[in-house]
């Protein structure tokens, strides 16, 4: 239990910082602790949805909350998106890394243990992507928004991996995942296709 509330402490200094980092040269601190705050209050919000009503889905319900309330906010604060989604990318892949960590410890789980893996190697691809990405040819309108969508994509192609070797993995839920995490992965790389050969 105390374990848990340190590694998720940490998480929430990770996506307040990553956040601010993102974000800080465009917008006032207070616009970015509004959001981190209502993405912190949308997960909570989720996981409390999950837990009296479908405990199995407390990953695609927090999915869902944050993403809603993303969407909301960008439009209420006047965000910019893809901004916005990188650092909401990267702030939120350290809290579900600790997790999976701190459930790996408890139960001993090695798809939890892997999962973790998972989330860290996506994290250092997170920020070897964003120094590189402008140099990839193929990349042609080299705007913000490549590394959060191209990192999302990859967890959710690395879900669908893992769900056919460890389907009973924290945050998987049968046979719900096999359709879901490909739908996703498709539409952030959908999106990412869409942002390479804008010209805005």
């Amino acid at each position: 239990m105390f374990g848990m509330i340190i590694a998720n402490l940490f998480g929430i200094l990770f996506l307040f910082f990553f956040l601010w980092k993102r974000l800080k040269d465009d917008y006032h601190y207070e616009k970015i602790f509004n959001l981190g705050l209502v993405i912190l209050v949308s997960l909570v919000l989720g996981l409390l949805i999950s837990k009296i009503l479908m405990p199995g889905f407390w990953f695609w319900i927090s999915f869902a909350t944050i993403g809603l309330t993303f969407l909301f906010m960008i439009k209420n604060q006047k965000l910019k998106f893809f901004e916005s989604l990188d650092g909401l990318i990267i702030g939120i892949l350290p809290l579900l890394g600790l997790n999976f960590l701190i459930d790996a410890i408890k139960r001993s789980s090695l798809s939890s243990f892997l999962m973790f893996w998972t989330v860290l190697i996506l994290i250092f691809l997170f920020f070897f992507l964003d120094s590189q990405y402008k140099r990839f040819s193929w990349y042609k309108s080299g705007r913000v928004g490549f590394t959060g969508l191209a990192i999302i994509g990859l967890f959710f192609i690395i879900r669908i991996f893992i769900y056919i070797i460890y389907p009973q993995t924290l945050s998987f839920i049968a046979p719900f995942d096999i359709y879901l995490s490909p739908t996703f992965a498709f539409l952030f790389f959908l999106i990412l296709y869409r942002l390479s050969v804008s010209k805005e």
